[in-house]
């Protein structure tokens, strides 16, 4: 591999590179770009390389330990060979049947219950396997500004989206609609003909997804609508359903066709303008979405006609009590946790002198989600108070904090909301901890970085404990649309992203500990990981929450501990390579790899202290 190449491979995101899959992806999402129809994606499904990528995939999500109808969980799956696992996967999938879905129910904001269906962990592997193919045809033909259970998107995404209608493009009325029991109601007949239209012709995968989505859940029989949330296929089907939403929304005015080409989005805008269309832009996270408007009149006319549009078409109904029109220079609106509106500052001037009243957005957290975050942490503190490894739950605080930093900075008005929240804690915190407060303790790099300057720093068993209040507002960054997973140029776009979003990857980080892991590892590898500013030590590649593994220098098995220096942050096959000891093992995580010269010797040294032997060749 000539160095023109290294620096490509390194500056690349690759996620599917494990099993040489992201140019089959890529291939796919060019051909549906083409608009071209797809008949034999079976095939492609059942191959041994996608099976594995589905059973890696699902082996480093969270939820892998949940079982579902049957008691086995990826533990279970672990102990197969990759031969078993892809033999059992294409011999369910000749005569697929899936297995029943376990049903539970979690607590809304609204203080309902939200049902969830689990599948079981084989049906979920298939699963999987299923979307990881249909993934790339579908991204190719969904609107750029839907943003919920869509790679490389996010809530910050579709709030930037929001905050830029209302300030940039003076869009001051809202249609809030709400759709009643949206995932319990989607109309089977009209989703598999919305996937056929898509380009995806293969009856088979359609009779699958047939099957999946009339799927026995337990206590309830059969489904004949419907797609259960906790399903891993359920978001991308969801979003096939509202993407005919999105698309009809758009050609109501910035997608109607002009007969003049433009050279820009806002010249063509403005052109419109001019016209007797009525102005309207959708802005969806998942089932919840917002229509801006110019105008009262046309936002009325937007809501009856949305609302009579997704009876007709969709087979859905709208919640008349929580649809409804916002003028937001005087009503907040709620999005996501946030409540937002836009109040007068000031007066804009022409270059023509012209003069314009000028608005900017003011933002806060939702009431709801206010006394949500405060019922959160008083349980948080009433568990340390109680608890056996105080130390342990304490770091569980500090995680829950620097979470809800992370996701609520956008608002423009967070230290607001924010100072509530610590007001009403710190007095459950000062009675319920008061044996635990120390006068000093240790800070690791996260928090000595991010709250170091802040005086109200409280220790606790001798660890600091995030100061509440202490939280500054970060503008949201607006989605770039040629970010994408499927072609090299979008790759890069989601490589320099990562590098910019270090903070929320350590907010992910400090969310997925491990109990049974002490107090100083969870600690210490998030601090390893962001002075290594979320890259692999060896390969300088920029790591993904799920895509890395935190190693011991010295094993624990050789007198190692869990201190600082004794950490370091690899990507996983970096991992593998260091502790892998059979020939053709080595040789696997080499080729996939192509490690350079330096590379190699790091990883050697590494080997070194496990006491493994020296790694000779590189296989070109």
């Amino acid at each position: 591999m000539n160095s023109n190449q290294e620096f490509k491979k390194k500056n690349t995101l690759r996620y599917n590179e494990y099993y040489d899959t992201q140019e089959i992806f890529d291939w796919l999402y060019n051909k549906s770009k083409r608009n071209e129809n797809f008949y034999k994606l079976y095939e492609l499904i059942i191959s041994r390389e996608n099976i594995l990528l589905a059973y890696r995939t699902i082996k480093s999500n969270r939820g892998s330990t949940t079982r579902g109808s049957n008691p086995y969980t990826i533990k279970d799956i672990k102990k197969w060979s990759e031969k078993e696992i892809v033999d059992y996967v294409r011999k369910r999938l000749e005569n697929y049947n899936p297995q029943p879905v376990r049903r539970i129910f979690i607590p809304k904001h609204n203080g309902k219950m939200r049902p969830l269906g689990i599948p079981t962990i084989e049906d979920r592997i298939i699963q999987q396997c299923i979307k990881q193919v249909l993934e790339p045809i579908c991204e190719a033909k969904f609107y750029d500004y839907s943003y919920g259970f869509r790679p490389n998107r996010s809530a910050k995404h579709a709030i930037s989206r929001c905050y830029h209608l209302m300030q940039r493009a003076d869009l001051h009325y809202v249609v809030d609609v709400d759709i009643k029991g949206f995932f319990d109601n989607v109309n089977h007949g009209k989703l598999l003909k919305q996937i056929y239209a898509l380009g995806i012709r293969d009856k088979r995968v359609i009779s699958i997804i047939s099957k999946m989505l009339k799927c026995e859940v337990i206590g309830e029989g059969i489904q004949n609508k419907g797609t259960p949330q906790g399903g891993i296929l359920s978001p991308l089907l969801s979003n096939i359903v509202l993407n005919e939403l999105d698309w009809w929304i758009d050609s109501q005015f910035f997608g109607h066709p002009t007969k003049h080409k433009y050279s820009c989005q806002l010249a063509q805008s403005t052109a419109l303008k001019k016209s007797n269309l009525k102005e309207m832009y959708i802005v969806r996270y998942a089932d919840d979405f917002k229509i801006f408007c110019r105008d009262y009149q046309t936002a009325c006319k937007v809501k009856i006609a949305v609302t009579k549009w997704l009876k007709e078409r969709l087979k859905l109904d709208i919640s008349d009590e929580k649809t409804k029109i916002t003028n937001l220079k005087n009503n907040y609106s709620e999005y996501l946790g946030l409540k937002m509106k836009v109040h007068r500052k000031g007066i804009k001037v022409y270059s023509n002198g012209r003069q314009k009243e000028k608005f900017v957005v003011k933002s806060m957290m939702s009431n709801k989600a206010v006394n949500r975050l405060i019922n959160n942490l008083k349980m948080q503190i009433k568990t340390i108070q109680h608890s056996e490894k105080p130390k342990y739950e304490i770091a569980k605080l500090n995680q829950m904090i620097f979470g809800y930093h992370n996701y609520y900075d956008s608002a423009t008005h967070v230290c607001k909301s924010f100072h509530i929240i610590e007001y009403k804690v710190m007095k459950c915190m000062k009675n319920r901890l008061k044996e635990l407060k120390t006068s000093n303790g240790s800070r690791n790099k996260v928090i000595e970085k991010n709250y170091g300057e802040s005086k109200a720093i409280k220790y606790y068993c001798g660890i600091a404990v995030i100061p509440i209040a202490y939280i500054k507002t970060r503008p949201p960054m607006q989605f770039k649309i040629k970010t994408c997973n499927y072609t090299e140029e979008g790759r890069e776009l989601v490589h320099d992203y990562l590098k910019m979003t270090l903070s929320s990857r350590i907010a992910d980080m400090m969310r997925i500990s491990n109990v049974d892991n002490s107090v100083e590892y969870n600690d210490n590898r998030i601090s390893v990981f962001s002075a290594q500013n979320g890259q692999c030590a060896i390969t300088k590649r920029i790591l993904r929450t799920f895509d890395f593994h935190c190693h011991h220098k010295i094993p624990k098995s050789l007198g190692g501990d869990d201190s600082y220096q004794n950490l370091i942050i690899l990507y996983r096959p970096v991992h593998a390579l260091i502790h892998a000891t059979r020939e053709e093992t080595i040789e696997k995580w080499l080729n996939q790899l192509a490690l350079s010269k330096d590379q190699l010797e790091k990883v050697n040294k590494l080997r070194k202290l496990c006491n493994l032997k020296e790694i000779t060749q590189i296989e070109e």
